[in-house]
């Protein structure tokens, strides 16, 4: 494929800064695919395991609470629900500064040190002996989590095309359903075992060794970017640069400044993507780590419980990566999305007005529901808002910010599930479904307006015909969204 574009500024591999300069960008079709090819099948499940190693580290609280964990260790009143909204402050905070680390000394130092540093802390939570020591561990191991994902996304953008970011954010996102199904079977297994260390404990110390070995792994396995990538050849890193300058990036490899990331943070369509992340936070976590209390409810043993949490997470996988592909196939984000957070809010809703002991099938059908949509969202709004951004600073700092914000809402999941609530938890279910309509009003909102925007930029153009997002290659929109020319992902 050739491509004629004229750019104010070429990207940092060339020697050329002249002003109005024409070139004409090739894209081999065999390279390009092949390069993909290696992308999905040699980095990708790298990604794909180190997030797998984040949500069983993360998300095992809750299987360990079945376990009694919190009795074992004294916890009392409200402790527990403290717990969960302390270690979630340190998202809200770091998020953006360890995205920006990423795009500041590569995502092959970055990413992979944060992974070995849960690990070593994972491990040690088998040691406690009291509600100090498992907040203290919890602590730690949010401020190493904390940038991961934010900086997992900003990494894929460098390395994927706009229309492939979705179902390739779904793939290694998508682990954190599997993750929840396979702590739910190492649960099951471990609860059973006839030990002088407790099930939770076992537990801990499983998932623990396995994030500490494949984050010690992992520093030898992804590059910085596609330019010193070993196992791609010339002629796939010269397609993977003229793929990003085509349609994702106005600068290729830009320095690095923290000014250009800040600025971003003052662009007014950011704001509502804030407050949407916020909003589908609190499903996110809630069934995260919430499900297994979910569950319970229904009056299975502790066995059951953990056992019965796989399925839905399953489910849950396979229709998060059919929306997110089909989301990238038709470029389009606002229905899809929409679609996935109605799922999450019928399936809260329906748990909040079911009595889970007469009405026990009902029920634990709306936790298929809510799996089925709560990971949606962390796959679509993430991409849509660096679908937005063609500048790779701005990118990090508002992935990094956008993800923190959702961390809000996960720290509002933790103050719904309150244990004066238990074990129906009917208020703390009914408000997440209510943060899910809200989730849904905004996202609404955002594309009625770009659609809009969309259709006064073509008619300030005379086009009879309307642009469509890709026909200008990104290297020509040093402007980014300012440019007339630019046209959004609705």
């Amino acid at each position: 494929m050739s491509i004629d574009v004229k750019r104010t500024q070429t990207d940092d591999n060339s020697t050329t800064k002249a002003g109005g300069i024409s070139e004409t960008l090739y894209i081999d079709p065999v390279a390009e695919r092949s390069y993909v090819r290696k992308l999905d099948f040699l980095l990708l499940p790298v990604l794909a395991i180190m997030y797998f190693c984040r949500f069983t580290t993360g998300g095992n609280i809750g299987n360990a609470k079945t376990d009694g964990m919190d009795k074992d260790l004294g916890l009392v009143g409200e402790e527990y629900s403290i717990m969960m909204t302390v270690i979630n402050i340190p998202f809200v905070l770091l998020e953006p500064v360890q995205t920006m680390m990423v795009k500041r000394y590569g995502g092959r130092k970055v990413i992979p040190s944060l992974l070995f540093g849960w690990g070593i802390v994972s491990l040690c939570q088998a040691t406690v002996k009291n509600y100090a020591g498992i907040l203290t561990c919890r602590i730690l191991i949010a401020c190493f989590q904390s940038g991961f994902f934010s900086g997992c996304i900003f990494y894929l953008t460098l390395f994927y095309k706009r229309d492939e970011l979705a179902f390739r954010t779904a793939i290694f996102y998508g682990t954190a359903t599997i993750a929840g199904a396979f702590t739910g079977i190492i649960s099951y297994g471990v609860f059973q075992i006839d030990s002088s260390l407790k099930g939770w404990q076992i537990l801990f110390l499983i998932e623990g060794a396995m994030t500490f070995v494949w984050g010690t792994i992992s520093f030898w396995l992804i590059p910085n970017t596609p330019a010193d990538c070993k196992w791609l050849t010339p002629e796939q890193k010269e397609a993977a640069r003229v793929r990003l300058m085509v349609d994702s990036t106005a600068v290729v490899n830009s320095e690095y400044s923290l000014k250009t990331g800040l600025l971003a943070l003052t662009d007014p369509i950011m704001w509502p993507f804030m407050l949407l992340c916020i909003s589908y936070g609190v499903a996110t976590k809630s069934t995260g780590t919430f499900l297994p209390q979910i569950v319970a409810r229904l009056g299975y043993t502790t066995i059951k419980t953990n056992l019965y949490t796989v399925a839905p997470n399953l489910v849950g996988c396979v229709f998060t990566l059919l929306v997110t592909y089909s989301s990238d196939k038709f470029q389009e984000r606002t229905m899809h999305l929409c679609l996935g957070l109605s799922f999450t809010m019928v399936g809260y809703l329906m748990l909040a007005g079911l009595n889970p002991l007469t009405d026990g099938g009902p029920s634990y059908a709306g936790t298929f529901f809510l799996s089925m949509g709560t990971y949606i969202p962390s796959c679509l709004v993430h991409s849509w808002h660096n679908n937005i951004k063609t500048d790779e600073n701005s990118r990090a700092m508002i992935t990094g910010t956008m993800v923190g914000f959702s961390s809000v809402g996960t720290i509002v999941s933790a103050q719904l599930f309150r244990e004066q609530w238990a074990p129906k938890y009917t208020q703390a279910l009914a408000g997440t479904g209510s943060f899910q309509g809200l989730a849904i009003i905004i996202t609404a909102g955002l594309g009625i307006y770009m659609r809009r925007e969309n259709r006064r930029r073509d008619k300030e153009m005379g086009l009879e015909v309307p642009m469509k997002p890709g026909d200008v290659p990104m290297c020509e929109l040093q402007n980014g969204q300012r440019d007339i020319r630019f046209r959004y992902w609705v």
